[in-house]
């Protein structure tokens, strides 16, 4: 039977790296692409790293329930449509999401055999530099984000497992998220 895993923590973090390089280890397991509302980032692409959707449609599958698990924050709607996640379990894959933590815990709440993972920083100074250089110095929703820091760094006592992504040890922390999803 498929297993569903969730990769969580504060933006910035480095939660996307990491998925990548699980899913390059990993053949059986392929995470599952979210659905928002805001737009593309430079770089980001329709259907390889998030399904950009307007907001009458996300709204619609919303109320149709045909999402697996939805939120809204920083201004905009993040999801995973169902039908994605039916095609990938049907076709025998465990399954990977990469949310923040309303949506782990929303997928936690209706699915307890999902194991949690947690990644996170050293620091909150850190995990702050992170998002400026991600974005370029153009963070939106930035001051929401940085507030909800410490919020999100604490619910990694409430996941399955917490790993720490420590500045240049991403090896590691991908070695140690695989080893978990070995023995789980």
């Amino acid at each position: 039977m498929p297993k569903t895993y969730v990769i969580t923590g504060p933006s910035g973090v480095g939660k996307t790296t990491i998925a990548l390089e699980l899913e390059r280890r990993r053949p059986s397991l392929k995470k599952v692409i979210t659905s928002t509302t805001r737009p593309p980032r430079p770089g980001e692409a329709d259907g390889v790293d998030y399904h950009f959707l307007d907001a009458a449609t996300f709204k619609r599958l919303a109320e149709e329930g045909k999402m697996f698990e939805s939120a809204f924050h920083y201004g905009n709607d993040y999801g995973s449509r169902m039908e994605d996640v039916t095609a990938l379990t049907e076709k025998g894959f465990d399954v990977l999401f990469v949310v923040d933590v309303v949506g782990a815990r929303s997928i936690k709440r209706d699915h307890p055999e999902a194991v949690t993972i947690f990644v996170d920083v050293e620091s909150t100074d850190e995990l702050v530099a992170r998002m400026e250089a991600r974005d370029n110095g153009a963070t939106e929703g930035r001051a929401e984000r940085i507030s909800a820091v410490e919020r999100e760094r604490a619910y990694g006592a409430e996941c399955d497992v917490r790993v720490i992504n420590a500045e240049g040890r991403l090896d590691a922390a991908v070695a140690t998220i695989d080893k978990i999803m070995e023995n789980r």
